[in-house]
């Protein structure tokens, strides 16, 4: 909430004593108002550095269902009625499932007999029953598309003082069901960016890099993961947080449409750019609260507006944390979503 403005309104037929008192009790809760607004002001460093990403789902993810040819050369669909889109399999037979290939082994292990999953469906767990089907002899399959984890390269937002960071500004969805995903862990790590491909209208541009998923490049962990951004713990060794540097989150309601910055790194650089807040959506559920543009040309100049990997680059307003880009838009490079950064640190919480 912005600093509160005690405004004391005089009632005719109060005599001075009785307007003096309240008026007295008014300025006295405004000032205690005030001074617990400041007090309650979370302080966060700004980083716009980019990181690997390496998230680990619940069980394994369910992408859809398919075909398959029995021995007698016949085409079914055995999952069709069982497993839906989004569905997680957390165990086989009370086998815990930890990948894709653990679930594969259990289902030729069993030999043509009755599966019994637990799966996670929609926040629920349920259990589920099928026989497989023989595809050749002695091979079983059940007739799912499956997926265990992702990885790729996004921007850290902040860090608080308790090494606590925020990243991408949205939440990691299954490249092909745009579902979001339901993550057991994740680990951050190092990585190396190789170049800029320029975006331009109609093909957003991306930051091009590679991620080295050796333990010594680890530098933090990935804890949730919402529609609000990704949130864990960074090493301090690596980025530990700097008063000196740290920055109040800005309240939603204190963003406007104006000047702004945006920080983030591009040839190895972190270097803060003008930008324009160009429109605000202070109750979008998908968290689009507004629209940035970048106006610097230093920027345009290398990366021709906003590009796929700087998801979570923090925005800077009068300086407060704003919020962090998430999205650009395909056919205006420019310009890009954003999301408020008082909504992140709710999520967080």
């Amino acid at each position: 909430m912005a600093a509160l403005v005690v405004n004391l309104i005089v009632l005719a037929g109060f005599v001075m004593n009785n307007w003096y008192q309240e008026a007295q009790k008014t300025q006295d809760q405004g000032l205690t108002k005030v001074s617990a607004d400041v007090a309650d002001r979370h302080y966060v460093m700004p980083v716009g550095m980019p990181v690997g990403l390496y998230i680990h789902t619940k069980g394994v993810m369910v992408l859809g269902t398919g075909k398959v040819e029995n021995l007698a050369d016949e085409v079914m669909e055995p999952a069709k009625t069982v497993f839906r889109k989004g569905d997680y399999i957390l165990s086989i037979n009370g086998t815990k499932i930890r990948n894709t290939s653990q679930a594969m082994s259990l289902i030729q292990a069993c030999k043509g007999n009755m599966l019994n999953f637990e799966v996670l469906r929609e926040g629920d767990k349920i259990c589920l029953s099928m026989k497989p089907v023989e595809t050749a002899e002695d091979v079983y399959k059940i007739g799912v598309w499956l997926r265990d984890d992702t990885q790729g390269i996004g921007t850290i937002t902040y860090v608080d003082a308790n090494q606590q960071f925020a990243a991408l500004g949205h939440g990691i969805t299954d490249a092909d069901t745009g579902i979001l995903m339901d993550i057991s862990h994740g680990m951050v790590y190092r990585s190396n960016i190789l170049s800029v491909v320029k975006g331009s209208r109609g093909t957003p541009g991306e930051i091009v890099g590679t991620i080295d998923y050796q333990k010594k490049n680890r530098i933090g962990t990935i804890d949730d993961n919402s529609g609000c951004g990704i949130f864990g713990t960074i090493d301090s060794g690596y980025l530990a947080y700097d008063a000196s540097k740290a920055v109040p989150v800005a309240h939603s309601e204190e963003v406007m449409e104006g000047p702004a910055a945006i920080v983030c790194t591009v040839n190895g650089e972190t270097e803060s750019y003008e930008a324009e807040i160009r429109k605000i959506d202070r109750h979008n559920r998908d968290h689009k609260n507004f629209v940035l543009q970048i106006t610097d040309e230093r920027l345009l100049a290398k990366t021709n507006g906003i590009l796929q990997g700087m998801s979570g680059s923090p925005v800077i307003q009068n300086g407060q944390l704003a919020g962090a880009v998430t999205h650009v838009f395909v056919n205006e490079p420019t310009k890009g979503y954003g999301i408020f950064a008082e909504n992140m640190q709710k999520t967080e919480e």
